[in-house]
């Protein structure tokens, strides 16, 4: 059964992005060179990635980046009020207002795992709606002192279960957690 994963890097203060969405001070952080986390496992992450949903605001911040889209061969969703039933040549736009039952059709379609990349106020929504399976932290080693919070208040209490810890010579740790077991 696929399973809905964010997948997000945050800087150790708890943010995604910059005030203004910039997430610059994310190439500040140096590769970790050859062998098999050479790109932190993204490879073989989006190699089990089906389907892709972000927010609009992310959408517009990724198609800013001035590349290709850089999620070819997924199906990719953008939630967004105001253009729902629109489509692009990367995406389709949904209005989001039965997201867990939109979640289990995309489940129950089993064309891979779900990436959850983000905005903030839609992992929110996930959040609130218990539709999370795996949460995949990257944690830089910078603190921003402000920005676009990971989890925006207000977000519900959940216990979550470490699977899976890994650390980097340039400080960066990748941390994997699942949903407690009765939560």
């Amino acid at each position: 059964m696929p399973e809905v994963i964010l997948y997000i890097a945050a800087s150790l203060d708890g943010y995604i992005a910059r005030v203004d969405g910039a997430v610059d001070w994310l190439d500040d952080i140096p590769e970790p060179g050859d062998g098999p986390d050479k790109d932190y496992g993204y490879g073989e992450f989006i190699a089990g990635v089906g389907t892709v949903l972000m927010g609009r605001v992310t959408y517009e911040q990724v198609l800013s980046f001035g590349v290709d889209y850089p999620y070819p061969g997924t199906d990719g969703f953008v939630f967004s009020r105001t253009r729902a039933g629109e489509r692009d040549e990367n995406v389709r736009f949904v209005d989001g207002a039965d997201m867990a039952a939109f979640v289990g059709q995309l489940k129950a379609a089993d064309k891979g795992n779900i990436w959850l990349v983000g905005g903030g106020q839609l992992v929110r929504e996930f959040l609130r709606l218990d539709l999370i399976d795996r949460f995949e932290f990257f944690i830089l080693p910078i603190i921003l002192g402000e920005g676009i919070p990971m989890f925006p208040p207000p977000s519900p209490e959940m216990k979550l279960t470490l699977a899976g810890c890994r650390s980097y010579d340039n400080g960066m740790v990748w941390l994997t957690y699942r949903r407690a077991a009765g939560d």
